[in-house]
């Protein structure tokens, strides 16, 4: 059998090494060799020359001495003469020590060997050859025999009277032997120890931040939006001024001092979707695997950039469609006008659509006031304001709307900046031949804005009637005669039919504007607006053209909307889920109002996006599938897909909506609608892009907080602050946003408007900061992922910031604006500002007291 191995000893290996290493028995499990010196050598003679040799044989008789001194067992008769054996390890030996009587082993002849101490060393080579060439392996004698021959030995007083025996040596550990219960107690220990410091380093980590203190990339969200985020806010950010002396220009000096940023992110928002719609009309797609609708959209298009042939066509293709109508002795063609038998309401029936929202009577679409899923016909005042405001705003600088020099300003300019341009490059004629008839329109276009603007400022009031109680109330409108000049072809109404009339007043005060004015007059002016409105598909070489002018005006046609739906992909049940839960934290934040104050805000329905009748191909193709489209005449086909969409809508009157349908669902223009007639907030598809962010997003939930979240409240306080007193409030903001202005502002008469605006934004700022701290505690997430470079604010200041870039315009660009004020004065009423961005007392937007 193979001899176990043997471990190698660092001393010298002489000859008699080699005999006490082949002689040896196995060692014990717990014998290992120590490493503590050795003990001092007995006070003997001179050592021998054979000790010289070798100083394992020293070690060897030490060790064996001090165990036979300090075990009991008693000691046997000296040895004088008698042989000692040095025993040799069996290879299958269990046991170092062997107890057993000489008896027990096979009686054979034995060789000995006898050392001195004083021996020769030719002798003692001799004697270990003849033990290495040895065939029989001797036994081992009586171990007790042995230690006390030992033990005696070490009594004598001259040790070279004893015989040197060699002992087991501990030099090396049998394989498979177990390992000591001081070594297992050990290893449990360790183990414990590592565990528990393993628990302790998991709960240091935890407790530090989401692991942000061992790595800040494990914290930083990387995606594409969050880079978008990070990149829109940095930009706007300016780290050298103190946020909480002044945040609007904290978070938007870069933005007002870039000239090439967009006015606001509505701005932005209606760049990203035009983009988008020109992209989808433009694209290079086999017409043959496309449906009709995108072929008739794409060959609009086509058609719209198409300025050659555009400009072959210009003005006479405007002209021509007006002299079709009833006309006015302004434009010089028209040669049958007759006061006498002229009637303003058919006029102003049959041209509908075509006069645009400056028509003197508007007829859209409204639902039934007990069943709002049915479509009635609703009456309107005109809408002059997108016509106006240019002009009203540059006289605002100069005048009060409300002094007596307003009115004669505004006829003035509106003389000069529309009708004489109008008259001039459209009419083909010269303004000065026509100053008389101009002065007169400009005049009416004075009254008539007067007649809305007084109902535009109070709350919008809709009376519901009938058909036949509409006629006996208005004796004075033949209104027949205006429904029957267009109307009655597409809708069979009956006098018992129910239609809603907004702004009752303003007919009574269109009675007394067309009593004063002369018929010449109204027909004059509604030739001016038919020609104003019509005016943007007639080319015109004076004006800026390009693919911006094309895609607003194809924009508002059901065929691009579809085509626009399909490119988006947005979550509207995730997005809907998210609305509701701002509902009900505004509800939550507004606890202390009377119920009947918040009942109209618990009813309030979300449509989020675009109905789903708009997907239908069937649906959007039927109104135009039968008209007759000229594909070198853009001007003839635009209108006539606009007029067919119209009629198709008015034919559905009298019939149901579907439930995530309106009467008025701009898609493609980024402005949110409240209507009140549904008693829902609609928010377009096109309001639903970056920088607005909705669950589904790749952005963590404060970006959503802070974009969707607050926009929403905020139309949700101005709803709710309609029907509430507010004089509390209005004072309590006075004291704030004045001392928020520059010197030139504080003592402004009239702040009220501005004042309002401020209400709405503070409460929606402090419902959306209630709403995100309630989601962080209802999943237990105290601080979501950072965005790059805002790795140092926590997620409640990013929030913060985050809001304010986004309501970044370009009104607040001068230093203490309204806009600035608005926006400090929002923080400055909140206790959450104040805390998270460490504001003291001694700063400007410390916050000090609360309005909302």
């Amino acid at each position: 059998m193979q001899r176990p191995e043997r471990i190698a000893s660092p001393v010298n290996r002489t000859p008699s090494f080699e005999i006490a290493i082949h002689t040896s028995p196995p060692l014990s499990p717990c014998d290992y060799p120590t490493s503590s010196p050795p003990p001092p050598p007995p006070p003997h003679g001179a050592l021998s020359p054979a000790r010289s040799r070798g100083n394992v044989h020293e070690t060897i008789l030490r060790e064996t001495r001090e165990y036979m001194i300090h075990t009991s067992r008693p000691a046997h008769q000296p040895l004088t003469s008698q042989t000692i054996v040095a025993p040799i390890a069996e290879p299958e030996s269990t046991s170092s020590l062997r107890t057993e009587s000489p008896e027990v082993f096979p009686k054979k002849e034995q060789t000995t060997t006898v050392i001195d101490d004083h021996f020769d060393e030719e002798v003692a080579e001799t004697a270990i050859d003849d033990v290495e060439n040895s065939s029989q392996i001797l036994q081992v004698e009586n171990l007790q025999t042995v230690a006390a021959a030992v033990s005696t030995q070490s009594l004598e007083e001259a040790p070279q009277e004893r015989p040197i025996v060699f002992p087991i040596t501990p030099f090396y550990r049998r394989k498979g032997s177990k390992f000591c219960k001081c070594s297992i107690w050990l290893g449990i220990l360790c183990s414990i120890f590592f565990l528990l410091f393993l628990g302790f380093l998991i709960a240091w980590i935890v407790t530090a931040n989401q692991f942000k203190l061992i790595g800040n990339k494990l914290n930083i969200c990387e995606t594409r939006q969050c880079i978008d985020m990070a990149f829109r806010m940095s930009s706007s950010v300016d780290e050298n001024i103190e946020p909480c002396d002044n945040f609007y220009q904290y978070s938007c000096k870069k933005f007002n001092a870039n000239g090439n940023s967009p006015e606001s992110f509505i701005s932005q928002l209606r760049e990203s979707s035009d983009k988008s719609i020109n992209a989808l009309l433009s694209s290079s797609q086999d017409s043959k695997t496309l449906p009709n609708s995108e072929n008739l959209a794409r060959s609009l298009f086509s058609q719209c950039m198409n300025a050659i042939q555009r400009s072959t066509n210009s003005p006479n293709d405007l002209l021509n469609f007006i002299k079709n109508f009833p006309c006015g002795p302004i434009l010089k063609e028209c040669t049958s006008f007759h006061a006498d038998t002229y009637s303003w309401e058919r006029h102003s029936g049959m041209l509908d659509w075509y006069a645009g929202d400056n028509n003197l009577i508007l007829y859209s679409r409204d639902v039934h006031p007990q069943d709002r899923s049915k479509i009635i016909l609703q009456i309107t005042p005109p809408n002059l304001l997108p016509l106006l405001n240019p002009v009203i705003r540059n006289l605002l600088t100069l005048t009060q709307q409300s002094s007596s020099e307003f009115d004669p300003l505004l006829s003035l300019s509106i003389r000069q900046n529309i009708l004489t341009p109008l008259i001039r490059d459209e009419f083909l004629q010269d303004p000065r031949h026509l100053q008389k008839e101009l002065d007169e329109i400009a005049a009416l276009f004075v009254d008539l804005y007067r007649a809305t603007w007084q109902s535009s400022n109070i709350t919008p009031n809709t009376t519901y009637m009938t058909f036949g109680e509409m006629f006996k109330s208005m004796p004075q409108l033949y209104l027949k005669e205006f429904l029957d000049a267009q109307l009655s072809s597409v809708y069979k109404w009956k006098e018992e039919d129910m239609l809603s009339i907004q702004d009752f007043d303003y007919f009574a005060r269109l009675v007394d504007i067309m009593a004063k004015t002369s018929r010449k007059t109204v027909a004059n002016y509604l030739v001016i607006i038919t020609a104003l409105n019509l005016d943007q598909y007639s080319y015109s070489p004076r004006e800026q053209f390009g693919w911006r002018e094309c895609v607003e005006q194809l924009s508002n046609l059901e065929l691009v909307q579809k085509m626009y739906i399909s490119s988006k992909n947005i979550n509207r049940e995730k997005t809907q889920d998210f609305l509701q839960n701002l509902k009900t934290n505004f509800i939550s934040t507004h606890r202390s109002t009377p119920l009947q104050y918040l009942s109209e805000i618990n009813r309030l329905a979300f449509y989020v996006g675009y109905p789903d009748r708009l997907l239908s191909e069937e649906l959007i193709w039927k109104p135009v599938s039968q008209i007759s489209i000229n594909n070198s005449d853009y001007f003839d086909s635009i209108i006539k897909v606009s007029k067919a969409e119209r009629d198709f809508k008015m034919q559905q009157i009298g019939t149901y909506l579907d439930n995530d349908d309106t009467t008025q669902y701009p898609i493609t223009k980024p402005d949110m609608l409240y209507n009140p007639h549904i008693g829902g907030i609609i928010i377009p598809l096109a309001f639903l892009e970056a920088p607005i962010y909705i669950p589904g997003d790749d952005v963590p939930m404060y970006g959503m907080y802070s974009s969707i979240g607050i926009t929403v409240l905020q139309m949700i306080s101005r709803i709710f602050w309609q029907g509430l007193d507010k004089s509390a409030q209005l004072q309590c903001f006075d004291n704030v946003f004045r001392g928020l202005l520059n010197s030139s502002r504080q003592r402004a008469a009239n702040i009220e408007p501005q004042l309002l605006a401020t209400i709405d934004l503070a409460d929606a700022f402090k419902t959306t900061l209630y709403a995100y701290t309630k989601w962080q505690s209802d999943n237990n997430i105290h601080n979501e992922k950072s965005l790059p470079s805002f790795d140092n604010h926590d997620s409640m200041r990013t929030l913060m910031i985050s809001f304010s870039t986004l309501f970044c315009n370009g009104e607040g660009s001068e230093a203490g604006s309204d806009y600035e004020a608005m926006i400090n004065s929002v923080v400055q009423t909140s206790r959450m500002f104040s805390i998270h961005f460490n504001c003291s007392n001694s700063t400007r937007l410390f916050n000090r007291k609360t309005c909302i």
